[in-house]
């Protein structure tokens, strides 16, 4: 997971480091002879959901590619259909998307997408195609249980998001928690919508 940070001010030390807080956490980052506001790129924990990265650090995302989201019925689509709609590429856990072979100008895919096909229920038989009825029949139960997920909020997305607006100078620890779930009910709507667009290019 990374985060990146416009580098504000620096202390007296010999070599240039910039120090901040997260919540209780004090982090010192250092960087040897760094360019004025330099941007600089940090790995908290690779492979970590948003829950973790919330607990240790006080910050999420709604483009986590390692997210999980727990599917409690029977369906499952079909893996590597799904894989190819999105030209995501790779192993399980080094899945990536390839541009290469994506339509230029096609910004969908994302962290999120790839979380995604890591945590949608899947199938694969490579002697077995897929039957894009059973398929899309799969689709509609999985949105469907995303939706009831979605529904157990008291606040929508768009909610949040105006909240978050007319909270300017809210504290850090209540901008973080509303954000920590907006950027769930974001990623649970975003795999709707990558759902419904894999639906929508199964062959008949």
């Amino acid at each position: 997971m990374l985060e990146s940070w416009e580098a504000e001010s620096f202390l007296a030390f010999p070599f240039y480091c910039l120090s901040y807080f997260i919540f209780t956490l004090e982090i010192l980052i250092v960087a040897l002879k760094p360019k004025n506001l330099l941007q600089m790129t940090i790995n908290y924990m690779s492979g970590q959901k948003n829950e973790i990265l919330m607990q240790r650090y006080g910050f999420s995302s709604p483009v986590n590619p390692w997210d999980v989201i727990k599917f409690s019925g029977n369906a499952k689509i079909h893996l590597d259909s799904f894989l190819s709609v999105f030209n995501i590429s790779g192993l399980p856990e080094e899945y990536y998307h390839n541009k290469c072979l994506a339509i230029n100008g096609d910004t969908f895919v994302d962290g999120a997408v790839v979380a995604a096909a890591r945590t949608l229920p899947t199938w694969s038989d490579k002697d077995v195609p897929p039957i894009p009825s059973a398929e899309r029949m799969a689709v509609k139960e999985l949105q469907q249980e995303c939706r009831q997920m979605l529904a157990q909020y008291a606040t929508t997305s768009k909610q949040d998001e105006k909240l978050l607006d007319s909270l300017p100078n809210a504290p850090r620890t209540l901008e973080a928690a509303i954000k920590y779930r907006l950027h769930r009910k974001l990623f649970i709507e975003k795999v709707i919508q990558a759902l419904e667009i894999y639906q929508d290019k199964i062959l008949f």
